[in-house]
Parts: structure tokens; sequence; C-alpha cells
């Protein structure tokens, strides 16, 4: 009985180092994944969905957008985006953004699955305003953003990535046809999920 017992103990042994083995090498293959997908695939794009909440805007919003990456390097990426913003302001004014930026990714951990960055950069925000009384107006602004994100690598041609950044922009001043004023904060923060095709 003792044998038989001792016999079944070094088979779990064995098994236990069989799976630990196994568990090392998916690990080591899954971290090959995204280093592959940092140094041979260089370029990636995808759709993404944009939160935004303005200072003065009654809530945030959820919009559609689209974001592009070049890799540099296993450490650095460039990123461009266009997104559509759309707030209302005191259920008297709306105010609808189309903002494009870019935006330089630094990775803090460039070869794991899980991919911390962050993020700097600049936009143009061409910006519609419909105020009271019929006021309409355009106008484009220059703004600067930072923030962070991260990236999570599902296999070699696809990752998921989300990010948070505060967004600086001049502030807008609405006149309506009875020469009354407002001025809204723009200036909020911008919460982004995407889903990005690498090629």
């Amino acid at each position: 009985m003792k044998n038989i017992n001792y016999s079944r103990r070094i088979k779990e042994c064995i098994a236990a180092s069989v799976l630990l083995l196994g568990l090392q090498a998916a690990v080591g293959a899954e971290t090959g994944t995204a280093e592959t997908l940092t140094t041979e695939k260089k370029f990636s794009v995808g759709p993404r969905m944009t939160y935004y909440a303005p200072q003065d805007a009654d809530k945030g919003q959820w919009s559609p957008g689209v974001q592009a990456r070049l890799h540099l390097s296993p450490d650095l990426a460039l990123e461009a985006s266009i997104d559509y913003l759309h707030n209302d302001f005191g259920g008297l004014t709306t105010i609808k953004t189309f903002p494009i930026q870019g935006s330089l990714l630094a990775y803090i951990t460039p070869g794991d699955i899980l991919k911390p960055f962050l993020l700097g950069g600049a936009g143009w925000y061409f910006t519609m305003v419909d105020g009271p009384f019929g006021y309409s107006n355009s106008t484009s602004r220059f703004g600067l953003h930072a923030g962070a994100g991260v990236e999570v690598v599902l296999n070699k041609s696809l990752y998921l990535s989300g990010s948070y950044r505060y967004i600086w922009l001049a502030d807008i001043v609405s006149r309506d046809a009875s020469a009354l004023h407002r001025t809204y904060h723009d200036s909020g923060s911008m919460v982004t999920l995407a889903l990005n095709f690498s090629f």
C-alpha cells in the first residue's frame, strides 16, 4: 500500500511539473505575441468610442471615432485620431466638435501582454455652436492634451486599448441675436476605448 502511495505521489509531482512547464511556455508564447506586435507589425487602425465631459456641459456623451497608431520602436508610438463630440450646455446651446488629435505614446512595459503607456500631444478642434434665437457659428481651436492608457494584446493582429486624457481648450463665447453672450468652458476629460487591427 505504501508503494502504491509513493508511486502515486511521484506521478502527481511529474504531472505538476509538466503543468508548470506548460504554463511557463504559454506565458512565453503570449509575451512573444506582444513583442511581435510591437516589432514586426508597426501600424494599426481601428474604431473607438469616446466619452467626453467638458467642464460646463450638463453631462458627458459617448461618441464614435477612429484611431491609427504607428510604432516607432517597442517603447514609442505615434497616434492619430478623429472623433465626433456632441454636448449640451444648459439645454439652450449645443456644441458639436470634431477633434483631430496627434499623440506621442511612451510604453512603460513594451514587451508584456498588458502594456500601460503615458501620452501627450495636441489637437485641432473644428467646433459648431447652435444657440438660442437661431444663433449658429463655427470656429477652429487648438488644444493640448496629456494622460495615460493601456493596451491589452489579444493576438498577433488584434488588441484592445483604453486611455484617459485631459484636454485644454480655449473657451467658446456664444452670442445670440439679442446680443446676449455667454462663455462656455470646454476643457475637460476624455476617455477612449478602441479595438485596433495590426498590419
